[in-house]
C-alpha cells in the first residue's frame, strides 16, 4: 500500500512536470510582420502590419487574453501617423489602461502627436 502511495505521488509530479503553461499572450504574426515593415518600408507592408496588430487585438480579445504589450500603443501611433487622431489616441488610452506602467510613454506621445508639424507648441 505504501509503495502503491509513493508511485501514484512520484507519477503525478512527473506528468504534472510536463503540463503546458498557460498561454500569457497572443503575438500572432507580429515578429515577422514587423520585420518586414522596417526592411521594406512601403505603405503596403505598412498597411500588411496594422492588419496583424489588429488580428492581435481580436484574436486576443476572442480568447480572452490580454493584448501584448505596446500592440495598443504601436496600433494607435500608427493611426496617429495617418492623421486619424480619435481612433490613435483611443488605443494610446487602452495602453495605458492595461499596462499603467506605460502611462508616462503614452502621455509623450500623444504630447508629440499635438504638436504642430514644426514640432514648436503654439503659443
Amino acid at each position: 500500500m505504501r509503495w502503491a502511495a509513493l508511485i501514484l505521488a512520484g507519477a503525478s509530479i512527473l506528468f504534472s512536470a510536463c503540463a503546458k503553461p498557460p498561454i500569457a499572450y497572443y503575438w500572432g504574426d507580429y515578429s515577422s510582420s514587423l520585420y518586414n515593415a522596417k526592411k521594406n518600408p512601403t505603405p503596403e507592408s505598412l498597411q500588411d502590419h496594422k492588419k496583424v496588430l489588429v488580428h492581435i487585438i481580436q484574436e486576443s480579445n476572442r480568447q480572452s487574453l490580454r493584448v501584448p504589450p505596446g500592440v495598443y500603443a504601436e496600433y494607435g501611433y500608427l493611426l496617429l501617423k495617418e492623421g486619424n487622431t480619435t481612433e490613435g489616441m483611443k488605443y494610446l488610452d487602452l495602453e495605458a489602461q492595461t499596462y499603467p506602467e506605460s502611462k508616462v510613454f503614452v502621455e509623450r506621445v500623444k504630447v508629440q502627436a499635438t504638436q504642430p508639424a514644426d514640432g514648436k507648441e503654439s503659443e
